[in-house]
């Protein structure tokens, strides 16, 4: 038999304007109404309703049923369609349906927020005479009555009773009758209006609407207003949009479609892949190359240099005439990994930087963001990225003038809520930058795709503060590599260990956070063959520590943190920490502190410039200023020119003092007048390597014990002496428990990388009991008890000081230290040996009306079949990113796709359908070389 019926399933308090809806419309429709009151009980109705369905659907009889109900408590949330669609409206309760929509009703509530609404369904079904209204309550769906209650526990009780149950009236000001042309005559209106003079609220009639109630019954596909729910579906709660939704059930489908597929390629291999490769790190200190071969695997040659950070060019081409030349004609491929973006953030280096903030609906606490300057600007999006307030760009201009001028910004960040949903108008701010400044500009949506909006401000913040940095080194390494006739492709690694090509690196710069350790843990992998290890790195300026598990390093994908600034950079789970051969000593009223700023040796001042020994013996004549504080004691060198600055006449006063010899920042202040030392101009000549602070560090200690030999021991020699006669301590010991120091602050790193994943390892400090168990660890015992850590993996050292400061490190903590050959230059290996990866994902969603839609993939289109849909996004996913591991730079071509299902269960254990993840892989090594350009 053909169906051809509507049944509709509803509140009886919707009875009467259904009925006069269906009447008008000329509908056959078949009603069943469930009692009044259901809301207040959710799951009941939720039981009864689903009952309902079933007994409709069971019977086959029907086209459509239609559901009288709106959110109701969530009482609809969970309810399923079987063989017949249903349709219900988008609305909160039964008030919007007579009021004609949701639109209407937030328009009342506006209007008056306290009204208790009355219709003449509402009445029929659930009235109660406004005289008894005093003498019975209602709790859940139970009536009580006064005299019930005064009969068992008294009067007195009686009243207090049905007062507290009736205490919601003191919620409402204002009776309003709903006039929905449904019924006629006053019956209905005197009754509101007696509710009104009872309870001394405000009375109103207001014109009702049965547009809502219409569309319900007529609509067959889902709108604004109504959601059509297809066969074999269920009601969900959109969180988001604050109403309901619909998702599949899974129903037949198998349990374990999840997992992970191969697409291989069968295409026969490129014929051009490098053969040979240059591996270089450009560290805080040290600039390393070497020579790979990607057919053997093996080193071929290496180079050292010192890190010229004023000009890269000197340090990288230093590093590589170290190099065998006619290998270096054979290089197909370049791969550079840098400490720079860690050691810029981590010292604070870096252009000023605007930023602009366009925050959530016009929330704006300026302590959420610790930055300056800053500025809020016009322009708001929601949540789904729909515009609520566009840019005004004239007062974005008249922001940007101030920034400029006032403020003296070289750079800007813009950052919006939901930017990464819409990037819209970050992209028109950074429109109106560019023509109106010229400066660079960094966009929270460039950088990250995750939805923490103050995040992504900093994010923004720090790359468009170090672009300048890595932009120069890379040029500089392009005009190095020229100069041998290299001209190979050139990759940089990441800080999630993967590589991406130069010209990317030069736009997103906070992107290496982390890149040379990311490049040291591969390095150290391919030295040692080592699958479970700590690896610790340690340069010139910073440790940092990872831990390798099963070959593999956990990557944050969420973001990294480096000086306590949590980003949304994808790297590898890395601690940092201001700790390395050329950390900064410092003595501050009796108390020596090591790193975290990064300073040049004494012993490198003195190898280096004629006069270091006279800024050395001007600090002798006035020893005893320094008893209090060593801060004024370092010593300045140029080592740069200041052509690209405009300098102000202090700066060239103190530039034309450094140039005829290094000065002490105590002769500086001297010779220029200023009134204390924190007026010297210094932080612009720094910034731009101009000049280089020096004092002592732990390389100087190694100089003057005879382990390390490179530069003026004589020099480092005389200033140590000043430092311990300021100590009035024997020059032996202070250097003996200097060092010691320095590899006791080496154990801790590696002992915190080890707590990371349990507790917060920086708990260690604020701890007493830790305290005083970490001396005893570290210092061997004492007479009454000893305490003894044994680590279960070996510690794998990096870097150029580490085989001076591991060994009494792991030694403290009971590891193993593991040195492998070619250690000093770990990171330009890894380098090298790096991969270049390609990730990508797609999310296959309900797109409503029973069909499919495809999120991540450039277009729009929809899909009947779940099968299709995801077969195409599968296709299109692996071409995609076989293309962009193409353009990075591997000639692999095999992906993976791993698949996870989105399936939470329903009350009744169903799996409900929300979504399918599928996620792309593709490794490969940077063994492409592009065609000869012509």
């Amino acid at each position: 038999m053909k169906r051809n019926k509507i049944v509709v399933i509803g509140c009886a308090v919707l009875g009467v304007d259904m009925k006069h809806a269906a009447r008008q419309l000329g509908l056959s429709v078949d009603f069943k109404f469930l009692e009044a009151g259901l809301h207040e009980r959710p799951a009941l109705l939720k039981q009864k309703l689903q009952e309902a369905i079933d007994d409709v659907s069971a019977a086959g009889m029907a086209d459509r049923i239609v559901i009288g109900y709106g959110v109701c408590g969530r009482g609809t949330v969970g309810i399923q369609s079987r063989d017949i669609p249903l349709s219900i409206p988008k609305v909160h309760d039964c008030i919007a349906m007579f009021l004609g929509g949701s639109e209407a009703y937030r328009r009342e509530f506006n209007k008056f927020p306290g009204t208790y609404y009355i219709s003449a369904g509402w009445q029929e079904e659930k009235a109660v005479p406004v005289s008894q209204r005093k003498l019975q309550a209602w709790y859940g769906d139970k009536r009580v009555h006064h005299d019930d209650i005064a009969h068992r526990y008294g009067d007195q009780a009686a009243d207090r009773t049905i007062a507290f149950l009736n205490s919601w009236q003191k919620n409402y000001q204002r009776a309003a009758y709903i006039d929905t042309g449904a019924r006629s005559g006053s019956t209905y209106e005197n009754h509101a209006r007696e509710m009104a003079d009872a309870y001394g609220w405000r009375y109103e009639k207001i014109s009702g609407s049965p547009v809502l109630i219409k569309k319900m019954l007529v609509s067959t596909r889902t709108t604004d207003d109504i959601l059509f729910v297809e066969p074999h579906h269920t009601i969900e709660f959109d969180a988001v949009t604050g109403t309901l939704s619909s998702h599949p059930l899974w129903g037949d489908r198998p349990a374990d479609d999840t997992g992970t597929t191969l697409f291989a390629d069968d295409r026969p291999s490129l014929p051009q892949t490098a053969a040979i490769g240059l591996g270089i790190d450009a560290g805080g200190t040290y600039t390393d190359a070497v020579i790979y071969d990607f057919r053997t695997g093996a080193t071929r040659c290496k180079g050292k240099a010192l890190t010229t950070r004023w000009d890269f060019t000197i340090g990288i081409g230093q590093a590589l005439e170290k190099l065998d030349p006619n290998q270096l004609k054979q290089v197909e491929m370049v791969a550079l990994s840098t400490t720079l973006a860690t050691n810029a953030i981590v010292e604070g280096d870096g252009q000023k930087v605007g930023l602009l903030l366009m925050p959530p609906y016009g929330i704006y606490d300026p302590a959420d963001y610790p930055h300056e300057p800053k500025s809020l600007i016009p322009g708001r999006l929601s949540i789904t990225g729909e515009e609520i307030e566009p840019v005004d760009t004239d007062q974005v201009r008249q922001i940007l003038k101030r920034m400029v001028e006032k403020d003296r910004v070289n750079a800007f960040a813009v950052s919006g809520f939901a930017g990464a949903i819409n990037p819209d108008h970050e992209m028109a701010v950074k429109g109106v930058i560019g023509s109106e400044t010229g400066l660079f500009v960094t966009c929270g949506h460039e950088l990250s795709s995750i939805l923490d909006f103050k995040i992504r401000a900093t994010t923004a913040v720090l790359n468009a503060r170090i672009v300048p940095r890595l932009g120069k080194l890379i040029a500089n390494l392009e005009n190095a590599l020229k100069k041998m006739e290299i001209h190979a492709p050139i990759v940089v690694v990441k800080g999630d260990g993967t590589l991406m090509r130069a010209e990317m690196a030069k736009a997103r710069p906070v992107e290496t956070i982390f890149s040379g350790p990311a490049a040291s843990v591969a390095g150290a992998r391919h030295l040692t063959g080592l699958e479970d290890a700590l690896v610790v790195d340690v340069g010139g300026t910073t440790t940092d520590t990872a831990a390798v598990e099963h070959g593999s390093v956990r990557v944050c994908s969420t973001g990294s943190t480096v000086a306590g600034r949590r980003t949304h950079v994808r790297a590898l789970d890395i601690r940092t920490a201001g700790l390395g051969g050329d950390s900064l000593i410092n003595r501050e009223k009796g108390i020596f502190s090591i790193g975290p700023r990064r300073v040049a040796p004494i012993a490198w001042l003195g190898s280096s410039f004629v006069g270091a020994d006279e800024a050395i013996d001007y600090l002798s004549t006035r020893l005893r200023s320094f008893e209090t504080s060593t801060r004024n004691m370092q010593i300045l060198a140029v080592t740069g020119t200041a052509t690209a600055l405009h300098l102000t006449e202090m700066e060239k006063t103190v530039l034309s003092l450094l140039e005829k010899r290094p000065r002490s920042i105590d002769e500086l202040a001297r010779k220029t007048g200023v009134l204390t030392d924190r007026h010297l101009p210094l932080e612009r000549l720094e910034e731009n390597f101009v000049v280089q602070r020096c004092g002592l560090t732990p390389t100087d200690l190694l100089h003057i014990a005879g382990e390390f030999q490179r530069w003026s021991t004589a020099a480092a020699g005389q200033f140590f002496r000043m430092i311990a006669a300021l100590d009035k301590t024997n020059e032996a010991t202070l250097r003996k428990d200097l060092l010691e120091t320095v590899s006791r602050n080496l154990a801790l790193e590696i002992l915190k990388r080890q707590l990371d994943d349990e507790v917060n390892p920086e708990a260690l400090h604020s701890c007493p009991v830790c305290q005083a168990l970490m001396n005893n660890v570290f210092s061997g015992g004492n007479s009454h008890y000893r305490m003894h850590i044994d680590f279960k993996r070996p510690v794998i050292g990096i870097g150029a000081p580490i085989a001076f400061f591991l060994p009494r490190a792991a030694a403290m903590i009971g590891a193993r230290a593991v040195l492998p050959e070619h250690a000093d230059v770990a990171n330009a290996i890894g380098a090298i040996t790096s991969n270049v990866v390609i990730e990508r994902q797609v999310r296959i969603i309900p797109g409503g009306s029973g069909e499919f839609l495809i999120e991540g993939l450039a277009g729009f289109r929809r899909f009947k079949e779940f099968e299709v849909a995801d077969a195409f996004a599968k296709d299109e996913l692996v071409g995609l990113v076989r293309t962009l591991a193409r353009e990075a730079g591997t000639s692999t071509r095999s992906v993976t796709v791993e698949t996870e299902d989105q399936l939470p269960v329903d009350a009744g254990g169903h799996p409900i359908f929300i979504g399918r993840i599928l996620k792309a892989r593709l490794t490969g090594p940077p063994d492409r070389v592009p065609d000869p350009a012509p």
